[in-house]
């Protein structure tokens, strides 16, 4: 498969993410995701791609002071924390000609320079990649947790608008959108002024968040995923994901990653669900051409 260098080759991954896989104590579950994990990660050196472009969310990090929709990152570094050590990010030439593309095809992007990027992105690059500091990236964060939140079919929308833009790049591209499924991580509701919970607060969160794991809800997005069903992921409304945990804001990565590829019917698919990592855990992938 390396060899086969077709001009407009594209795929995608979309993969949940906890940080709590990390902790020495949790780290035993999840034994069906971890395995569905190392297949996305084979999928991905087998595609050998030229460019990923990584839609991941923020945790109000980057994001805590201003949080536009949607931010193109040109250069910055992963923040070190639970197990993801500190490294700089290796941005694509390829993300500046598609940034300045976007703001001329009614996208309204911020971009950022030297910023740090939480577990939302740095996580994933350590599963999917052997080597994730030297990952050819797009990086793109996507705000899922900080008010105001966008509408879904925005997140649809402008993954396909940068799979159009993308459209004439040589080489293969790998799109890639990290976060959900279902899940009710220990963060306030988005509202103004409130980023943080307090000790108690958050101890409390952690405790119920198992309730809001909703397996037949994630099977489902997954199932029109496997059928390539436009609308699976774009059509979800706010009070879908409301139902699911403030968590399951991060689908809007997914969303934007397989629209941006074309939404081609998913050849792999994989759901568990981890109370002790308080989410349902769900991989997808799939190839299309151009």
């Amino acid at each position: 498969m390396n060899g086969d260098r077709t001009r407009g080759r594209r795929a995608f991954v979309c993969l949940s993410h906890s940080p709590l896989m990390t902790l020495p104590d949790r780290r035993e579950a999840g034994k069906r995701h971890l395995a569905a994990t190392e297949e996305a990660r084979r999928f991905l050196a087998d595609f050998a791609p030229d460019v990923v472009v990584m839609f991941a969310p923020d945790h109000m990090n980057l994001l805590n002071r201003i949080r536009p929709p949607f931010t193109g990152v040109l250069s910055g570094r992963t923040l070190e924390e639970f197990d993801i050590p500190e490294f700089e990010l290796t941005v694509s030439p390829a993300a500046r000609t598609l940034y300045a593309e976007l703001v001329t095809r009614d996208v309204d992007l911020a971009v950022g320079e030297d910023v740090t990027i939480d577990h939302g992105m740095g996580l994933s690059l350590l599963d999917l990649f052997e080597e994730p500091a030297a990952v050819p990236l797009v990086p793109i964060i996507v705000n899922a947790i900080g008010f105001p939140l966008f509408p879904m079919s925005r997140s649809a929308a402008v993954g396909q608008r940068i799979g159009e833009v993308l459209a004439a790049e040589p080489g293969r591209i790998a799109f890639v959108g990290t976060g959900g499924l279902s899940h009710n991580p220990p963060f306030p509701a988005p509202e103004p002024g409130v980023q943080r919970l307090g000790p108690d607060e958050r101890a409390e969160a952690i405790r119920t968040a198992p309730r809001y794991i909703d397996p037949e809800w994630d099977r489902a997005l997954l199932t029109g995923m496997e059928r390539g069903d436009r609308q699976a992921l774009g059509s979800l409304q706010q009070e879908d994901l409301d139902r699911r945990g403030g968590g399951a804001n991060e689908i809007r990565t997914w969303a934007a990653a397989w629209a941006a590829a074309g939404c081609p019917p998913a050849s792999f698919t994989s759901y568990e669900p981890v109370e002790p990592w308080i989410t349902g855990m769900g991989v997808a992938f799939g190839t299309t051409t151009g």
